[in-house]
């Protein structure tokens, strides 16, 4: 991964663990790369993002605030951290376009086993007249939760980044 990147966080269902996902372009830029950057206790989700956070610089940190994910907003503001909240509609847009990635071989993670157990045993849910993720399935899906985020981050700041994006 070179360049810009977005972190998406999410705890699970058990409350037992938090992932934070960095999602930016590989070299040579074709491909969106995601990277399970932290995996532990929830309780240390706030501190890491912190130092991420000053380290990267980020176009963006993910949370869905309609998730056991929820908990981690109030402190990450505390510590300085600008959040984007996932709305309904964002989630099942970044769903989409994330299976859309995958189905379109743009999207590619460093096999970590966190990550792909949470690929592998991937469900969908229905929300919002779409699909999204299902998070009570019995592995983990932080992983794939936080990284879904991530790329969405990701790619709404490519789009603002864009030449003539704010052109009227």
């Amino acid at each position: 991964m070179s360049g810009e990147v977005a972190f998406g966080l999410a705890v699970s269902e058990d409350r037992k663990l938090a992932s934070i996902v960095a999602a930016g372009r590989e070299r040579g830029g074709t491909r969106i790369v995601v990277d399970l950057v932290w995996y532990d206790h929830p309780r240390g989700a706030v501190a890491r993002m912190s130092g991420l956070y000053g380290k990267h610089d980020p176009v963006d940190v993910v949370v869905n605030p309609k998730s056991q994910s929820a908990t981690l907003l109030k402190p990450l503001a505390e510590a300085g951290i600008v959040v984007t909240e996932l709305s309904v509609e964002d989630v099942v847009v970044a769903h989409g376009e994330f299976l859309d990635l995958v189905n379109d071989a743009g999207l590619v993670h460093l096999n970590q086993p966190p990550m792909t157990a949470a690929v592998r045993a991937a469900q969908q849910r229905p929300l919002g007249g779409a699909q999204a993720w299902d998070p009570k399935v019995a592995v983990d899906q932080g992983p794939i939760v936080a990284a879904t985020g991530a790329v969405w981050g990701f790619r709404r700041w490519e789009e603002l980044a864009q030449p003539g994006a704010w052109v009227m």
